[in-house]
Order: C-alpha cells, then structure tokens, then sequence
C-alpha cells in the first residue's frame, strides 16, 4: 500500500484529529512524525507531523478537508462579541477541548498490526500490535505450528515490561519474566504447572546470574546455582528442607567440581 501526506501538522494533538475526522469518513490513516517531533525540542513548530492516507483515498480525503478548511475560516471570519469574560471563556472552552482530545485519543485509537513472515507461508510468526505509532505488545510463534508461544508487552514509552513464555510448546505459558530499564530482571516458573512458582532466575543488568530451585512444599529454595559469565560457579544444597544448605560446591572453568 502506498501512502501519501494530506496534512501536515504542527503537533500530534492537531495530526490526530485530522486522522479521526478522516476516519470517520471509513478513510484509514497513518499519523508519521510524532515522536520525531516530541523528541526534537525547537523542532516542534515546524510541521513535522504529517498524516498520510493511501493513494487511492487521496482524492475524497483532500475533498473532505477542503470543506472542513473552509468552514474553519467561515468561523474565523464571524465577529466575536466582546466582553470582560470572552477571553476567558474561550481560555477554558479550549483547554477542555484539548483535554477531551487527549484523552479520547489516548483511549480510543485503533489498535494497528504487523509483524513478519519469517518462512514466507503467508501467516505472521511474529506479530506487532501498536496504538498511536507505539508498541503495545508483540506475540511470537516460535516453532512454527502455528500457537503463540511467547507474549511481550510493552508500557506507554514503548520499553518492555514483561513476557509470558511457554518453553515447551504445549500450549501453557509457565514463565513470566520482568524488565528493569529494558533488561531481563526477574524470570519466575510453574514448571510443573501445578500453579506455585518451582524455578526462579535472577538478572542482573540483563546477565543471568543465579538460578534457583524451589522445594515442593515450601517458597525457600531446594537448590541454588550461581553463575559468572554464563558458566556455573558455584551451587548450593539443601538436602532435607530445613533451610540450611549442607552441600556445597565451587566449580571450575569446565564445570568439573573443585571441592
């Protein structure tokens, strides 16, 4: 589909409402530029958000803001009766306007697919789901039978804040795993599916760093493996469930134990 600008924008407030006029018409609409704009400072009156419609709805979209064009400077061109309250009036009429506007928009923009065709069999094996040219969520298929199998979401700026995994491909999604800064921090696991997290891995800055094993009939860990470099360092044991670790182990450059 090819798409063609039929307004450009002095912010995405006004590209916004631009779009939902049009798509009122059953006209779709991409809005290009938005985040550009907010992350360009000085740059933000200048026109850089633009609203693009495909080519074949070129011609009645440009009809349709014509008439709407026309009728704003009809409006401009009325006298407005003047009075002490007039400037204020219109001060709060247009600040609940754009408050509304933001608002509506925040909650009712359609939400927008894509994805990729990794082995070209015409179905998407990793799907994109965006609102407002942000991403929401993106769901992945990863061994190909055609189930998702991997769930990450994503929060209002666009950074990862969780996924929902299922490892083996059975339909269960036994892992979830948070995100500190955009990193891996936390991966907790029902292994056994029986509801109660068994499997704990800790992050930090993103590396694996500690594995944890939980006991079948308590939260404290049956079994603890720490790690430097991806290479298993040391572990430590609790045999009867008391709480203290009676075995323990270092490891060395091959994972052979030291003592």
């Amino acid at each position: 589909m090819s798409m063609k600008c039929i307004y450009e924008a002095s912010s995405g407030l006004e590209a916004h409402m631009i779009s939902n006029l049009l798509q009122q018409e059953e006209i779709k609409c991409l809005v290009d530029g938005e985040y550009l704009q907010g992350g360009a400072g000085e740059l933000q009156a200048m026109n850089m958000v633009r609203v693009l419609v495909d080519e074949s709805d070129y011609a009645k979209a440009r009809e349709i803001l014509s008439t709407w064009e026309s009728t704003q400077l009809e409006n401009e061109d009325r006298p407005t009766p003047k009075n002490k309250s007039s400037g204020i009036g219109a001060g709060l009429v247009v600040g609940l306007l754009v408050g509304a506007g933001a608002t509506f928009i925040a909650y009712n923009s359609p939400v927008r697919q894509g994805g990729v065709d990794y082995n070209n069999d015409g179905k998407l094996l990793e799907k994109w789901m965006s609102r407002d040219n942000r991403i929401i969520s993106a769901e992945l298929d990863r061994n190909l039978d055609g189930k998702v199998d991997a769930i990450h979401k994503y929060n209002r700026k666009g950074t990862i804040y969780k996924t929902e995994l299922d490892e083996n491909f059975d339909g269960f999604f036994e892992s979830v795993v948070t995100y500190e800064r955009g990193n891996p921090a936390l991966q907790e696991s029902d292994l056994n599916n029986d509801g109660v997290t068994d499997y704990r891995i800790h992050y930090t800055n993103g590396i694996f760093h500690e594995v944890e094993i939980i006991g079948p009939d308590s939260n404290s860990p049956k079994k603890i493996q720490s790690y430097d470099m991806n290479k298993l360092v040391s572990s430590k044991f609790d045999s009867d469930g008391d709480g203290v670790f009676e075995e323990i182990h270092e490891y060395d450059y091959f994972e052979e134990i030291k003592y």
